[in-house]
C-alpha cells in the first residue's frame, strides 16, 4: 500500500502543506511497536471508562424491564399501554440531544459532556422512587434519555483515536459491557427481591435507588481521567507520545484541529450509503430495544415465576455478551462487516421464527432466545463500525454518526408499541422478523454498492493519474470518500 498524504488544515490544499503519515502496513518494525505500546497506554485509559459509561447507561435505560417485574408496574396503575409509553418516552430525550453532543464535540469536551450526562440520568433514576403514577416516570424516561443520547458523543471521539481496522472491537468492548449491564440488572434485581425486605421501599425502588447511585460517583470520576481530544491532551502522556497520537488520528483518517462546520455535516447528506445505513441501524436497534425491554417479560411468560424469569435472563444475556467480542474480533481481522451482519441476521430470524411459531413449548422458546441473543447484540458495534469506516471528516461523522442513532432509537420507540400482547407478544416478534428480513436485504443492497464504487474508482485511478497526483496531496476533511486512496470496506 502507498503512503497516504495529509495536510493540517484543508483551507490550505491550495499551498499543498502537507503531513505525510505511513499506513500500519508501510511502517517500520520499530514503528509498529511503538505504535502497539502507545494503543496499549490508549486502551487502558480510554476503553475501561468508556464500558463503564456504556454500562451504567445500558443499566438505567433498562432497568424498567426488571422494575416491572419487581411491582413498578402494578405500583403505579399502568397499562400495558401505560407501561410501553413509559419505555417509549425515553427516546423524546435521546434522539434530539444525539445530535447535540456529536455537533458540540470542539465546543463542549467529550469528557465533561459524558460525565455530567451521567450524574444527571444517575438523579433522574432516584427520582423513579417517588412515582405513583404515570407522570413522574415518564419525565423522568425522557431527562434519562436526553442524558444518555448525549452520550453517544463518545462514537465519535473514539474515531478520533482509533484506526478503522481496531475500531470494531473497541467498539464492542464498550457495548458488549452494556449487553452485560443487563445481566447485572437481572442479578441485582435477583438480589433484591430475595434478599432484601425493607419496611420503606419497596423492591423496584430499591433497584432504581442502586442503580441510580453509581453513575453520580462514575460521573465524578470520569471528568477528571477520562482524556480530551487527540489535539488538547495534557496529562497522562509524554511528548513523544502526543506526537504519536496526532499521527494516529490522521491514520485514522481526521484532520488534526478539524472544526466541526455546518457545510461538512451537511455533505453527509450526499453520500447514499447513509441512507442505507440508517435503515439497518432502524431494524437493528428495533430488534435490541424490544429485547432487552421484554426479555423478562417473555420469560415469565413461558411459566416460570417473576424472581427466576430475573435470574433466567443472566445466561441468556451472557451469551449475547461473548458473542459480540468473537464477532467484532473476527470482524476487525478480516476488515468484513456485511457478511457478518448477514449471517447474524439469519441466526436472530432463525430464533424470532421458533417464537412465532412455537406459541408455549419452553424449551425451543429458550433456544429462540439464546439464539436472538447471538444474533443480535454484535449486530450494533459493527453497524456503527461499518458507518465510520465508510465516512471520512470529523464534521460528516458527527452528523452521520448521531444520524445512525437518531434512525436506530426510532425503531426502539416504534417496538415498544408493539409489545403490547403478553406473554406471548406475538405481535412483537412477528414484526421484528419482518424488520430483519429488510435489514438482510438492505445490507445485501449496500455490500454491492461498496463493491461497485471500489471498482469504479480503481479504474480511475489507472485512467487517470493526474487525476491522483492532483487530489492525493489533499486532505481526507476536504476531499471525504473522493479522496484517492479512500476504498470503501464492505
Amino acid at each position: 500500500m502507498a503512503q497516504v498524504h495529509y495536510i493540517q488544515d484543508p483551507k490550505k490544499s491550495a499551498e499543498h502543506e502537507e503531513t505525510i503519515v505511513l499506513e500500519y502496513n508501510d511502517m517500520t518494525a520499530q514503528e509498529k511497536l511503538q505504535d502497539k505500546k502507545l494503543l496499549r497506554k490508549i486502551d487502558l485509559l480510554i476503553l475501561p471508562l468508556a464500558t463503564l459509561n456504556y454500562f451504567f447507561s445500558s443499566m438505567d435505560r433498562n432497568d424498567i424491564g426488571n422494575a416491572k417485574l419487581a411491582g413498578f408496574q402494578t405500583d403505579n396503575h399502568l397499562t400495558n399501554l401505560g407501561y410501553s409509553t413509559v419505555v417509549a418516552v425515553f427516546y423524546a430525550g435521546y434522539i434530539p440531544f444525539q445530535l447535540v453532543g456529536g455537533l458540540g464535540i470542539r465546543k463542549v469536551q467529550p469528557y465533561i459532556q459524558l460525565g455530567l450526562a451521567n450524574i444527571v440520568w444517575g438523579i433522574a433514576s432516584i427520582m423513579m422512587l417517588f412515582s405513583k403514577s404515570i407522570i413522574l416516570p415518564s419525565l423522568m424516561r425522557v431527562l434519562i434519555g436526553a442524558a444518555e443520547g448525549i452520550t453517544q458523543v463518545n462514537s465519535v471521539f473514539l474515531t478520533m483515536w482509533y484506526t478503522p481496522r481496531e475500531y470494531a472491537v473497541r467498539t464492542g468492548a464498550w457495548y458488549s459491557c452494556g449487553v452485560l449491564a443487563g445481566t447485572f440488572n437481572g442479578l441485582i434485581a435477583y438480589g433484591i427481591q430475595t434478599n432484601i425486605h425493607s419496611s420503606v421501599f419497596k423492591s423496584w425502588q430499591l433497584i432504581y435507588l442502586v442503580e441510580g447511585c453509581l453513575p453520580i460517583g462514575f460521573g465524578i470520576v470520569f471528568i477528571w481521567l477520562y482524556p480530551p481530544t487527540p489535539e488538547l491532551v495534557k496529562k497522562f502522556f509524554s511528548e513523544e507520545e502526543k506526537k504519536l497520537v496526532i499521527e494516529r488520528t490522521r491514520r485514522a483518517r481526521n484532520t488534526p484541529g478539524e472544526s466541526v462546520t455546518l457545510k461538512g455535516a451537511v455533505s453527509a447528506f450526499r453520500q447514499p450509503h447513509l441512507y442505507g445505513m440508517c435503515l439497518i441501524y432502524f431494524c437493528i436497534i428495533w430488534t435490541v430495544s424490544g429485547y432487552g425491554a421484554f426479555l423478562p417479560s417473555i420469560i415469565n411468560g413461558l411459566g416460570f415465576t417473576r424472581v427466576l424469569s430475573q435470574l433466567l435472563t443472566v445466561p441468556i444475556t451472557f451469551a449475547g455478551f461473548a458473542s459480540v467480542w468473537v464477532f467484532c474480533i473476527w470482524s476487525d481481522r478480516v476488515r468484513k462487516r456485511g457478511i457478518f451482519l448477514v449471517c447474524l441476521s439469519v441466526t436472530a430470524f432463525i430464533g424470532y421464527l421458533i417464537l412465532v411459531i412455537v406459541p408455549s413449548i419452553v424449551a425451543p422458546r429458550l433456544v429462540g432466545l439464546v439464539l436472538i441473543s447471538i444474533g443480535i447484540q454484535p449486530m450494533v458495534p459493527l453497524a456503527l463500525t461499518w458507518l465510520y469506516t465508510n465516512t471520512v471528516g470529523l464534521s460528516r461523522r458527527a452528523m452521520s454518526i448521531p444520524l445512525q442513532n437518531i434512525s436506530g432509537q426510532l425503531g426502539g420507540l416504534a417496538v415498544s408499541f408493539t409489545f403490547v400482547d403478553p406473554p406471548r407478544y406475538f405481535n412483537g416478534n412477528l414484526a421484528t422478523l419482518i424488520l430483519l428480513s429488510v435489514l438482510i436485504f438492505t445490507v445485501v443492497l449496500c455490500e454491492l454498492y461498496f463493491v461497485t464504487q471500489n471498482r469504479r474508482k480503481a479504474a480511475h485511478k489507472v485512467a487517470d493519474p493526474a487525476w491522483v497526483a492532483e487530489n492525493q496531496i489533499k486532505s481526507y476533511a476536504e476531499l471525504g470518500t473522493d479522496h484517492p486512496d479512500f476504498m470503501y470496506e464492505n
